[in-house]
């Protein structure tokens, strides 16, 4: 009996959407293996140190237009190229994503690296973290994990290699953020530290409920954690700086760096809040001009509410920043609100020695252009779509795979050490 026609239909339709599936993913593994090979090549020549850029990860949010958690990627798999080179090879021909190789990257000796790219072609994200983050590496030759970490425990001052990466040796990473109206939180962090994080707020959580609130949450008790904080804070100069304001006008209210409240939230704060008006002149704050040269408190958070953080192009520095004068203030500058502009101390310091300039105006999030030493500016690059004859992209060497979908046993997972180079 023949399939029906609809069955064959809808196979054909699964096969194609399949195939081009493949296709997309190995061209962007090939575009990620150039873009890591271009970052190596940055990083020894120094090339990222540009005006005001921080670090080779910086270099790349701000030219690449990359998130800072895939510039992360990036950078450490263009450091440890020389160490992987099976796992940037499968990258150049289209068989191994950036994520999975990311994670090779982050965990894998130099030594295994054969079979860990190996094993990371045929495994999910997930499945490769799980595995590969604890998986007990031998540090000798011809060793087994057991017998390593046995043998490494006697010989533990004989050993003074640098540790191999792993989640343990990595430093806690947190990223904030303000996306419509909703405040969102990434943190990362050894599980050392972790924990002590993750007990502090089930205690905050606790104590809520024996205060007599029964439906509290993990996300309750971290606020009562940031509360307790900061009740803490002593000194009216250091209190009124981690002050939460509160902005108002006649359609209602907004926090800083979020969206516009709405009015039941408004009308509690403003029963117990203090308010500090803003006069204003044809719906534009008063300014003060060249008559005082420091910023005013009131014109300050203005500023901060409107610019959101450091202006610099990828700054993804610390919170704390500074009222810059994008005039300076002995070439005329005025303390206005159209003239100042919010810089973290990092990048206000770079400029004051010159290592970039400021022009435009910062009323609008693309009004303001930064200079680098040489006279380009600092932003992501324009593609340009003519290509040498030498970088036209070639057809793949290798079909993409991808995962194959199977559960994996990371206690059947033996990973052994790179085959040893021959003798000339």
């Amino acid at each position: 009996m023949s399939q029906p026609a609809t069955a064959v239909v809808q196979a054909a339709d699964v096969e194609d959407v399949h195939a081009r599936t493949a296709a997309v993913c190995a061209r962007l593994a090939r575009a990620h293996a150039e873009l890591v090979e271009i970052t190596r090549e940055v990083l020894e020549t120094e090339l990222w140190a540009e005006g005001g850029i921080r670090s080779p990860q910086h270099w790349l949010i701000v030219r690449a237009g990359l998130s800072p958690s895939r510039a992360r990627e990036i950078a450490l798999l263009a450091a440890r190229s020389d160490e992987l080179p099976e796992t940037l090879s499968a990258m150049s021909d289209g068989r191994l994503g950036v994520d999975q190789a990311a994670v090779v990257a982050r965990y894998v000796p130099a030594a295994y690296s054969a079979q860990a790219s190996e094993l990371a072609e045929l495994a999910t994200v997930t499945q490769l973290r799980r595995s590969l983050a604890r998986y007990a590496f031998a540090d000798e030759a011809g060793d087994s994990p057991d017998q390593a970490s046995t043998e490494d425990t006697k010989n533990t001052e004989e050993a003074e290699e640098a540790p191999h990466p792993g989640p343990e040796t990595e430093r806690p990473r947190l990223s904030m953020s303000t996306v419509d109206g909703r405040f969102e939180l990434s943190y990362s962090a050894p599980a050392s530290v972790g924990a002590l994080v993750e007990t502090a707020i089930r205690e905050a959580r606790d104590s809520l409920f024996h205060a007599g609130l029964v439906d509290v949450s993990l996300a309750d008790g971290l606020a009562e954690v940031a509360n307790r904080s900061l009740s803490a804070v002593e000194g009216t100069s250091r209190s009124a700086k981690y002050r939460i304001y509160v902005h108002l006008d006649t359609d209602g209210g907004w926090i800083g760096k979020g969206g516009r409240l709405p009015s039941h939230i408004v009308d509690a704060m403003t029963c117990d809040g203090v308010l500090a008006p803003v006069w204003e002149t044809d719906g534009e704050p008063v300014s003060v001009g060249r008559s005082q040269r420091v910023v005013p408190d009131r014109t300050r958070r203005l500023i901060e509410s409107r610019d959101q953080g450091c202006r610099y192009p990828g700054c993804v520095g610390a919170g704390h920043v500074e009222a810059h004068h994008i005039v300076h203030w002995r070439n005329g500058g005025r303390t206005d609100l159209d003239q100042l502009v919010s810089l973290c101390p990092y990048h206000h310091d770079r400029h004051h020695e010159g290592e970039f300039t400021i022009s435009g105006t910062p009323a609008t999030p693309t009004g303001l252009t930064f200079w680098a030493r040489g006279g380009w500016p600092i932003r992501p690059l324009a593609p340009d779509r003519r290509v040498a004859p030498d970088r036209q992209e070639r057809p793949p060497a290798t079909r993409w795979v991808g995962p194959t979908g199977e559960r994996l046993q990371t206690k059947f997972l033996l990973l052994g050490r790179n085959p040893s180079p021959r003798a000339p």
